[in-house]
């Protein structure tokens, strides 16, 4: 939409509304376009603290109009090749004034045209005197350039907004003829404004102007602008007046709004008309909220009027969030500075070039005690741009012979421009008489005498300090953060709740169609924040007919049987929305006659007559076939809760900081998404690193810095794990300890993996409650894809590395560890292979096992104990054989010693033929059962090599 600001005479304060709206616009996540049309008075540029210099130095909008002339004049034989195109490039006359950020808001303005030099301000002003309008739009084919920049507008921009001129002239009536689609009319309160004001809307609105607009709708709003509120009797006279000279032209959306034109009045405020300037600073939250008040109502006005889908839409009242119904998307309260992209350093350092030794020794000190340094090079040349300083204190380095450099000047001129006197801090060194002229009324350091590093240090400290207090601003929800941390997210967290919205929709329609819906999903997987943030402000906000009415009852094990009961009756009489979060509770915690008295009851309510509950259950996938075994019809309707995609988790990250007025410095979120991975149980990890980092946010920023200062997620994630470590009893440790230490393993490298742990093996190592206490303190996850064992393991690879306690009960068991591993493998492989004998371990392995664990530090499980229990059985069978084949063995051989005996002394004897005959069965029988346990070898483990 393109909306262009009027007024018939100056002084109304136009383009410093309409740089209040483009403000509020970006800072709402809108990409919003400024032009200045306002050719013969430009300065658009001058209504934000910015580089002026650096926009009145790049071609803008005469600029862009000279080369389409250009461009019609030469066409395809244009002697400078590409030339004639150049007015296709949009970029080259645009100048950013807010970065873009990752809500897609963004601010940019084509200003009037190149003027920043003497003889470019010359050239400016005789292009412009010959310029003609009516010769642009009939001779050179103005009409297509219009075309042209509104549709290229619209493809990249959701607004754009042009200063137009004043008066009747021609280029008044471009602005509204060719670009607009709604003219912003200011009208101040004398009868000249109104008179001028009524005939130039009148003549906008007329069949004449829509004629030549090709029928294009043109809407207009008139704004009381600059109205003095002292006197009462005079403002009630100029508002009659007011009245019945517009109210005839108030648009259609604006009459069903019930808002008037009066009511888009804005007050005259005598320090805006002297200090015409959007504020940027975080510093002064309560003059921008001022500010912003005064232009409330115009804002809502032109969302109103707003094509239907568009971002501007958004703002009306009832515009619908993530598919949520709720009051419109209000302009965000920024606590950053938009013109920036990154918080602001601690200090930043001026110095001329004769100092630069001192001022990189300075740099050196300060970083090494955290604090961080700003500062900028000189530029060569004659001509010196208005730097803008990026700190939140200014050292103005004074060395011989005691006077600020040109530069210096400039940066010092920066500086009060800002509003930032209060953080400026001279320092005098050697060769320095006395404070330069301009800096003699701040309080300065004498190091005259020499450096001090420490009298520095402890001075740039204080004086951060007393920054920090005097414009720390104080945003509407200061001390609420938007990131829940550990804990699932409330009913109250709904306005930062984002990323789940298909979701939220699906559990809403199966409660609509089937009455029940029940949410299953791993550990940490966001089922409890779904129904808490999602779908229960969602019911309360009335999406399902007559939902805002019902009664929601959250039932758990403690207090299921009463509650259910009463529900029962009365939901034969009315809806009721039932939630049973934590389902698994019910298998958990609960006795059976309880459990089974909680589940008789949830049997009963689909009989019921006339039965209008809906039940939400919400249940850990691992416990989902038990409870289609005890009680299936619950799980008649379920939903997974997917992992986020990498788009959703971005969204996670970045809009509730966004909806707080913060931002998060380029690069950060990137960073937190690759350290986070694609773990189980990634979310609360991230949400308790995110605010973390909102504690330790700076200028309105979530910074690296914070990031880093809170340990990354790693370190998030160590400190989460020794608190709830040592919240445990000694025989919880120690039985901790023994559940941390099954879910690691070594592999070939000696490196440190997780290793998964079948949740049924918890019983008989007595770990299941300090399980359940660790996986609902999102350190441990339980994985149960669809017919798959459930299984336990750590929530996140680098906590073994993360953790020092964890780290170090591994190293101390790593060999250990080593031979646990493929005794675990051994015994799996042995129980899936139906107990077959060859899979059971060696003696040799036994014996290896035996002195490898001699500590037994680490617990087996009941499988392992099973496996080896099995294996000694086998080796003790094992040596009964050996010793009967040995026997066996010794007999044949002792029967066929006596029987050559025989032979040699007496052949004709019977036994010298029967002897032979018995002992070779012995002997063959011996080979059998010696091949026989050759053939049966058992399983091996290899001894752990030490690094």
């Amino acid at each position: 939409m393109i909306v262009t600001f009027y007024s018939y005479k100056g002084g109304v304060g136009r383009s410093m509304a309409l740089a209040n709206i483009a403000d509020q616009l970006a800072r709402s996540g809108m990409r919003v376009l400024m032009v200045d049309f306002d050719l013969e008075a430009p300065g658009l540029e001058h209504f934000f603290p910015i580089d002026h210099e650096r926009v009145r130095g790049r071609e803008g909008l005469l600029d862009l109009l000279l080369a389409f002339k250009y461009a019609m004049s030469v066409a395809s034989s244009a002697s400078d090749e590409g030339e004639e195109d150049a007015y296709r490039d949009l970029d080259r006359y645009i100048s950013t004034i807010y970065p873009p950020r990752s809500d897609g808001g963004r601010l940019d303005l084509i200003p009037a045209g190149l003027r920043l030099t003497n003889d470019q301000m010359i050239r400016y002003g005789a292009e412009l005197r010959r310029f003609d309008w009516q010769d642009f739009y009939y001779v050179w084919s103005g009409e297509l350039f219009f075309e042209w920049f509104r549709r290229t507008c619209a493809e990249r921009y959701d607004v754009v907004l042009v200063d137009s001129r004043t008066g009747v002239t021609e280029l008044g009536g471009v602005c509204a003829y060719q670009l607009a689609d709604v003219i912003v009319a200011l009208c101040a309160a004398n009868l000249q404004n109104v008179a001028g004001t009524e005939w130039m809307v009148r003549h906008f609105l007329s069949p004449q102007v829509r004629a030549v607009r090709g029928d294009r709708a043109l809407e207009a709003l008139v704004v009381p602008a600059r109205i003095d509120q002292q006197d009462a009797g005079l403002l009630d006279d100029f508002a009659n007046r007011f009245r019945r000279s517009f109210d005839a032209y108030t648009p259609e959306a604006l009459e069903e709004a019930g808002l008037g034109f009066w009511e888009l009045q804005v007050p005259y405020v005598p320090a805006y008309a002297f200090d015409e300037q959007v504020i940027t600073d975080p510093g002064r939250a309560e003059e921008r909220r001022g500010l912003v008040r005064a232009y409330d109502s115009l804002r809502d006005a032109l969302a109103l009027l707003a094509p239907e889908g568009s971002r501007l839409s958004e703002l009306r009242s009832g515009a619908r969030r993530e598919g949520r119904p709720g009051r419109g998307a209000e302009p965000v309260e920024t606590q950053y500075d938009p013109t920036s992209r990154f918080a602001p350093a601690d200090v930043y350092v001026s110095y001329s070039g004769g100092d630069r030794e001192v001022a990189a020794q300075i740099r050196d000190l300060l970083e090494a005690r955290d604090v961080r340094v700003a500062e900028l090079e000189p530029p060569s040349g004659a001509r010196l741009p208005l730097p803008k300083v990026p700190a939140k204190l200014a050292l103005f380095l004074v060395g011989e012979p005691g006077v600020l450099s040109p530069w210096q000047q400039r940066e010092f001129l920066a500086t009060v421009n800002a509003g930032g006197v209060a953080h400026v801090l001279p320092v005098l060194l050697p060769g320095a008489s006395q404070p330069p002229e301009e800096l003699r009324e701040f309080q300065f350091l004498d190091f005259r005498a020499g450096l001090e590093p420490e009298g520095l240090v402890e001075t740039v400290r204080a004086g951060l300090r007393t920054r920090m207090a005097d414009t720390q601003p104080e945003p509407v929800h200061a001390g609420r953060s938007p990131y829940p941390g550990l804990e699932p997210f409330s009913e109250a967290d709904a306005e930062v709740f984002f990323g789940r919205s298909g979701l939220i929709e699906q559990v809403l329609s199966s409660l609509s169609k089937d009455g029940m819906c029940t949410i299953i999903g791993g550990a940490a997987s966001g089922k409890t924040s779904l129904v808490n943030a999602g779908v229960l402000p969602a019911l309360r906000q009335g999406v399902l007919r007559g939902s805002a009415l019902w009664p929601i009852v959250r039932v758990d094990h403690r207090s299921g049987t009463q509650q259910l009961e009463s529900l029962r009756l009365l939901a034969r009489d009315r809806r009721v929305v039932i939630v049973l979060d934590q389902f698994e509770e019910l298998f958990t915690l609960a006795g059976t006659a309880q459990r089974n008295e909680i589940i008789d009851l949830l049997r009963k309510l689909p009989k019921e007559p006339d039965n209008q509950a809906l039940l939400i259950t919400v249940l850990r996938a691992d416990f989902l076939a038990l409870a289609l075994e005890l009680i299936p019809f619950l799980v008649e309707r379920i939903l997974t809760v997917p992992p986020l995609s990498e788009a959703e988790m971005r969204k996670a990250v970045e809009v509730p900081a966004l909806t707080a007025g913060l931002h998060l410095e380029p690069g950060l979120t990137e960073r937190l998404l690759q350290d986070i991975g694609d773990e189980p149980g990634a979310l609360p990890l991230l949400q308790f690193t995110l605010r973390k980092m909102w504690e330790q946010r700076e200028d309105g920023y979530l910074t690296h810095r914070s990031y880093l200062e809170a340990g990354g997620i790693m370190g998030s994630l160590a400190q989460t794990a020794e608190q709830v470590f040592t919240s445990f009893s000694e025989d919880d440790r120690t039985r901790a300890r023994k559940l941390l230490l099954h879910l690691v393993t070594v592999d070939a490298d000696g490196m440190y993996w997780r290793q998964a742990l079948p949740t049924a093996a918890l019983a008989g190592m007595d770990t299941e409650g300090v399980c359940e206490r660790m996986v609902q303190q999102r350190l441990l996850v339980i994985s149960a894809d669809a017919g798959d064992e459930p299984q336990v393991l750590l929530a996140h690879h680098a906590l073994i590395s993360a953790w020092p306690r964890l780290l170090t009960w591994v190293d101390e068991v790593r060999a250990e560890l080593s031979l646990r591993q493929q005794l675990w493998y051994a015994a799996k492989d042995w129980y899936q292979s139906g107990h077959r004998r060859e899979g059971l371990l060696s003696e040799p392995s036994l014996l290896l096992l035996r002195d490898g664990t001699a500590e037994l530090s680490i617990a087996v499980t009941p499988l392992e104990e099973e496996y080896v229990r099995a294996s000694l059985v086998d080796v003790s069978r094992s040596r009964g054989m050996r010793y009967l084949a040995n026997l066996l063995s010794g007999a044949a051989l002792t029967l066929s010693l006596i029987g050559v005996y025989l032979l040699a002394t007496d052949g004709t004897t019977i036994w010298a033929s029967i002897l032979p005959s018995v002992a070779a069965p012995s002997s063959a029988l011996a080979s059998l059962i010696a091949w026989r346990m050759r053939r049966g070898g058992r399983r091996s483990l290899t001894p752990p090599v030490e690094p």
